[in-house]
Protein backbone atom coordinates (compact mmCIF):
# COMPACT_ATOMS: atom_id res chain seq x y z
CA UNK A 1 0.00 0.00 0.00
CA UNK A 2 2.82 2.43 0.88
CA UNK A 3 4.63 1.70 -2.40
CA UNK A 4 1.37 2.22 -4.33
CA UNK A 5 0.83 5.57 -2.61
CA UNK A 6 4.36 6.74 -3.42
CA UNK A 7 4.00 5.75 -7.08
CA UNK A 8 0.65 7.54 -7.33
CA UNK A 9 2.18 10.82 -6.14
CA UNK A 10 5.54 10.50 -7.91
CA UNK A 11 6.57 13.91 -9.34
CA UNK A 12 3.53 15.55 -7.73
CA UNK A 13 3.00 17.52 -4.53
CA UNK A 14 1.14 15.02 -2.38
CA UNK A 15 -1.50 16.42 0.00
CA UNK A 16 -0.66 16.62 3.69
CA UNK A 17 -2.97 13.75 4.63
CA UNK A 18 -1.25 11.47 2.11
CA UNK A 19 2.22 12.38 3.41
CA UNK A 20 1.17 11.81 7.01
CA UNK A 21 -0.37 8.46 6.07
CA UNK A 22 2.86 7.43 4.33
CA UNK A 23 4.82 8.37 7.45
CA UNK A 24 2.44 6.41 9.68
CA UNK A 25 2.66 3.32 7.47
CA UNK A 26 6.45 3.38 7.48
CA UNK A 27 6.54 4.06 11.22
CA UNK A 28 4.38 1.00 11.76
CA UNK A 29 6.43 -1.12 9.38
CA UNK A 30 9.72 -0.18 11.05
CA UNK A 31 8.21 -1.07 14.44
CA UNK A 32 7.09 -4.49 13.19
CA UNK A 33 10.42 -5.16 11.44
CA UNK A 34 13.05 -3.76 13.87
CA UNK A 35 15.92 -5.54 12.09
CA UNK A 36 15.13 -3.85 8.76
CA UNK A 37 17.68 -1.03 8.84
CA UNK A 38 16.39 0.74 5.73
CA UNK A 39 12.99 1.02 7.38
CA UNK A 40 14.31 3.55 9.88
CA UNK A 41 15.65 6.06 7.39
CA UNK A 42 12.72 5.55 5.02
CA UNK A 43 10.32 6.36 7.87
CA UNK A 44 12.51 9.31 8.94
CA UNK A 45 12.38 10.64 5.38
CA UNK A 46 8.58 10.24 5.28
CA UNK A 47 8.23 12.19 8.53
CA UNK A 48 10.60 14.85 7.19
CA UNK A 49 8.56 15.22 3.98
CA UNK A 50 5.31 15.45 5.92
CA UNK A 51 6.78 18.02 8.30
CA UNK A 52 7.90 20.15 5.38
CA UNK A 53 4.35 20.22 4.01
CA UNK A 54 3.20 22.56 6.80
CA UNK A 55 3.39 26.13 5.51
CA UNK A 56 1.48 28.11 8.15
CA UNK A 57 3.66 29.29 11.08
CA UNK A 58 0.94 28.28 13.54
CA UNK A 59 1.40 24.66 12.43
CA UNK A 60 5.11 24.54 13.26
CA UNK A 61 4.49 22.58 16.51
CA UNK A 62 2.81 19.87 14.40
CA UNK A 63 5.77 19.85 12.02
CA UNK A 64 8.20 19.64 14.93
CA UNK A 65 6.49 16.47 16.21
CA UNK A 66 7.14 14.81 12.85
CA UNK A 67 10.79 15.90 12.83
CA UNK A 68 11.19 14.61 16.39
CA UNK A 69 9.76 11.30 15.22
CA UNK A 70 12.31 11.20 12.39
CA UNK A 71 15.08 12.02 14.85
CA UNK A 72 14.06 9.18 17.16
CA UNK A 73 13.90 6.66 14.32
CA UNK A 74 17.39 7.46 13.09
CA UNK A 75 18.84 7.47 16.59
CA UNK A 76 17.43 3.96 17.03
CA UNK A 77 18.92 2.95 13.69
CA UNK A 78 22.36 4.14 14.77
CA UNK A 79 22.21 2.12 18.00
CA UNK A 80 21.84 -0.94 15.75
CA UNK A 81 24.25 0.07 12.98
CA UNK A 82 26.41 2.96 14.14
CA UNK A 83 28.09 3.63 10.78
CA UNK A 84 24.95 3.75 8.62
CA UNK A 85 25.36 6.87 6.42
CA UNK A 86 21.69 7.15 5.50
CA UNK A 87 20.62 7.21 9.14
CA UNK A 88 23.37 9.73 9.90
CA UNK A 89 22.11 11.94 7.09
CA UNK A 90 18.47 11.81 8.18
CA UNK A 91 19.34 12.28 11.84
CA UNK A 92 21.14 15.50 10.87
CA UNK A 93 18.30 16.56 8.58
CA UNK A 94 15.62 16.16 11.23
CA UNK A 95 17.78 17.81 13.90
CA UNK A 96 18.35 20.68 11.50
CA UNK A 97 14.61 21.20 10.95
CA UNK A 98 13.96 21.08 14.70
CA UNK A 99 16.64 23.76 15.13
CA UNK A 100 15.03 25.91 12.43
CA UNK A 101 11.73 25.80 14.33
CA UNK A 102 13.26 26.42 17.77
CA UNK A 103 15.62 29.04 16.33
CA UNK A 104 19.23 28.57 15.21
CA UNK A 105 20.66 30.65 18.08
CA UNK A 106 18.74 28.58 20.64
CA UNK A 107 19.97 25.32 19.10
CA UNK A 108 23.70 25.92 18.71
CA UNK A 109 24.58 23.29 21.33
CA UNK A 110 23.62 20.67 18.72
CA UNK A 111 25.38 22.28 15.76
CA UNK A 112 28.62 20.34 16.12
CA UNK A 113 26.71 17.05 16.27
CA UNK A 114 24.95 17.86 13.00
CA UNK A 115 28.17 19.01 11.32
CA UNK A 116 29.92 15.79 12.37
CA UNK A 117 27.07 13.60 11.10
CA UNK A 118 27.10 15.18 7.66
CA UNK A 119 30.90 15.31 7.45
CA UNK A 120 30.99 11.59 8.17
CA UNK A 121 28.53 11.01 5.32
CA UNK A 122 30.78 13.03 2.99
CA UNK A 123 33.74 10.90 4.01
CA UNK A 124 31.81 7.70 3.37
CA UNK A 125 32.38 5.98 0.00
CA UNK A 126 28.67 5.14 -0.02
CA UNK A 127 26.17 6.97 -2.21
CA UNK A 128 22.50 6.07 -2.37
CA UNK A 129 20.37 7.27 -5.28
CA UNK A 130 17.08 8.58 -3.84
CA UNK A 131 15.67 9.34 -7.26
CA UNK A 132 16.66 10.19 -10.80
CA UNK A 133 18.20 13.52 -9.76
CA UNK A 134 18.74 13.12 -6.03
CA UNK A 135 21.52 11.29 -4.21
CA UNK A 136 22.80 10.95 -0.66
CA UNK A 137 26.11 12.65 -1.46
CA UNK A 138 24.40 15.47 -3.36
CA UNK A 139 21.80 16.00 -0.63
CA UNK A 140 24.49 16.09 2.06
CA UNK A 141 26.28 18.86 0.20
CA UNK A 142 22.98 20.73 -0.03
CA UNK A 143 22.45 20.31 3.73
CA UNK A 144 25.95 21.56 4.53
CA UNK A 145 25.34 24.55 2.28
CA UNK A 146 22.41 25.53 4.51
CA UNK A 147 24.39 24.72 7.64
CA UNK A 148 27.35 27.01 6.91
CA UNK A 149 25.05 29.91 5.97
CA UNK A 150 22.71 29.66 8.97
CA UNK A 151 25.28 28.97 11.70
CA UNK A 152 26.68 32.38 12.76
CA UNK A 153 30.27 33.12 11.81
CA UNK A 154 31.44 35.35 14.66
CA UNK A 155 34.32 34.37 16.96
CA UNK A 156 32.22 33.27 19.94
CA UNK A 157 30.77 30.41 17.92
CA UNK A 158 34.05 28.54 17.61
CA UNK A 159 34.97 29.24 21.19
CA UNK A 160 31.64 28.23 22.72
CA UNK A 161 30.37 25.56 20.34
CA UNK A 162 33.42 24.40 18.31
CA UNK A 163 31.62 25.28 15.10
CA UNK A 164 31.42 28.37 12.93
CA UNK A 165 29.50 29.49 9.87
CA UNK A 166 31.32 30.11 6.60
CA UNK A 167 29.44 31.70 3.70
CA UNK A 168 32.20 30.77 1.23
CA UNK A 169 31.80 27.10 2.17
CA UNK A 170 28.05 27.47 1.87
CA UNK A 171 28.29 28.65 -1.73
CA UNK A 172 30.80 25.90 -2.57
CA UNK A 173 28.62 23.15 -1.11
CA UNK A 174 25.52 24.36 -2.95
CA UNK A 175 27.41 24.43 -6.24
CA UNK A 176 28.75 20.94 -5.50
CA UNK A 177 25.20 19.74 -4.83
CA UNK A 178 24.10 20.95 -8.28
CA UNK A 179 27.14 19.28 -9.86
CA UNK A 180 26.16 15.98 -8.21
CA UNK A 181 22.42 15.97 -8.76
CA UNK A 182 21.61 18.69 -11.26
CA UNK A 183 19.48 21.77 -10.53
CA UNK A 184 16.02 21.92 -9.00
CA UNK A 185 13.96 24.66 -7.41
CA UNK A 186 15.44 24.12 -3.93
CA UNK A 187 19.07 23.86 -5.02
CA UNK A 188 18.72 27.05 -7.05
CA UNK A 189 16.96 28.99 -4.28
CA UNK A 190 19.49 27.97 -1.64
CA UNK A 191 22.48 28.68 -3.89
CA UNK A 192 20.97 32.07 -4.68
CA UNK A 193 20.50 33.12 -1.05
CA UNK A 194 24.05 32.03 -0.19
CA UNK A 195 25.40 34.09 -3.09
CA UNK A 196 23.27 37.09 -2.13
CA UNK A 197 24.39 36.78 1.51
CA UNK A 198 28.04 36.55 0.45
CA UNK A 199 27.59 39.74 -1.55
CA UNK A 200 26.34 41.77 1.41
CA UNK A 201 22.61 40.92 1.07
CA UNK A 202 22.22 43.13 -1.97
CA UNK A 203 21.78 42.48 -5.68
CA UNK A 204 24.26 45.23 -6.60
CA UNK A 205 27.40 43.14 -5.92
CA UNK A 206 28.66 40.55 -8.48
CA UNK A 207 27.72 37.69 -6.11
CA UNK A 208 24.33 39.27 -5.48
CA UNK A 209 23.67 39.62 -9.20
CA UNK A 210 24.59 35.95 -9.69
CA UNK A 211 22.25 35.09 -6.84
CA UNK A 212 19.38 37.02 -8.43
CA UNK A 213 19.99 35.18 -11.72
CA UNK A 214 19.77 31.83 -9.91
CA UNK A 215 16.62 32.98 -8.13
CA UNK A 216 14.96 33.75 -11.46
CA UNK A 217 16.07 30.37 -12.81
CA UNK A 218 14.51 28.68 -9.77
CA UNK A 219 11.09 29.75 -11.07
CA UNK A 220 11.56 27.63 -14.19
CA UNK A 221 11.87 24.30 -12.35
CA UNK A 222 8.88 22.08 -11.55
CA UNK A 223 7.46 21.93 -8.05
CA UNK A 224 7.04 18.19 -7.61
CA UNK A 225 7.27 17.64 -3.85
CA UNK A 226 6.39 19.26 -0.53
CA UNK A 227 10.05 20.21 -0.07
CA UNK A 228 10.19 21.89 -3.47
CA UNK A 229 6.94 23.74 -2.70
CA UNK A 230 8.43 25.06 0.54
CA UNK A 231 11.42 26.44 -1.39
CA UNK A 232 9.31 27.95 -4.17
CA UNK A 233 6.85 29.82 -1.96
CA UNK A 234 9.28 32.58 -0.90
CA UNK A 235 11.06 33.34 -4.18
CA UNK A 236 9.09 36.55 -4.68
CA UNK A 237 9.73 37.71 -1.12
CA UNK A 238 13.50 37.21 -1.48
CA UNK A 239 13.46 39.14 -4.77
CA UNK A 240 11.69 41.99 -2.97
CA UNK A 241 13.93 41.88 0.11
CA UNK A 242 17.46 40.49 -0.44
CA UNK A 243 18.25 41.25 3.21
CA UNK A 244 16.38 38.01 3.98
CA UNK A 245 19.19 36.00 2.38
CA UNK A 246 21.59 35.28 5.24
CA UNK A 247 18.90 34.06 7.64
CA UNK A 248 16.50 32.52 5.13
CA UNK A 249 15.04 29.11 5.98
CA UNK A 250 11.78 27.64 4.75
CA UNK A 251 10.27 27.11 8.22
CA UNK A 252 10.97 30.62 9.57
CA UNK A 253 13.38 33.48 9.09
CA UNK A 254 16.43 33.00 11.33
CA UNK A 255 18.26 35.61 13.39
CA UNK A 256 22.02 35.01 13.14
CA UNK A 257 23.60 38.27 14.34
CA UNK A 258 26.12 38.52 17.16
CA UNK A 259 24.02 41.27 18.74
CA UNK A 260 20.95 39.01 18.93
CA UNK A 261 23.06 36.14 20.28
CA UNK A 262 24.38 38.35 23.10
CA UNK A 263 20.86 39.61 23.80
CA UNK A 264 19.48 36.08 24.10
CA UNK A 265 22.36 35.07 26.39
CA UNK A 266 22.48 38.23 28.49
CA UNK A 267 21.49 36.36 31.63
Amino acid sequence: MERQSRCEWKDKVAPLNVLIRQAQLLDSLSSREPDWIDGYWLAADANFQAGNSYSDPKDLPKAKKLFLRGKGLTEKCLTIQSDNPLCKFYLGVNMGKIASIDGILASLKNAKIVENLWTQVLESPYNHQFGERSSLQGATRYALGLFYRLVPDFFLMKWLFDVKGDIRKSVEFHKANIEFDGPNVCSKVMLSVSLICSGGSTFSSPAGAEGLKNLKEAKTYPVSSALYASCAKDIGRIEQDPKMACGYETSRQQETSEEEFKKQNAD
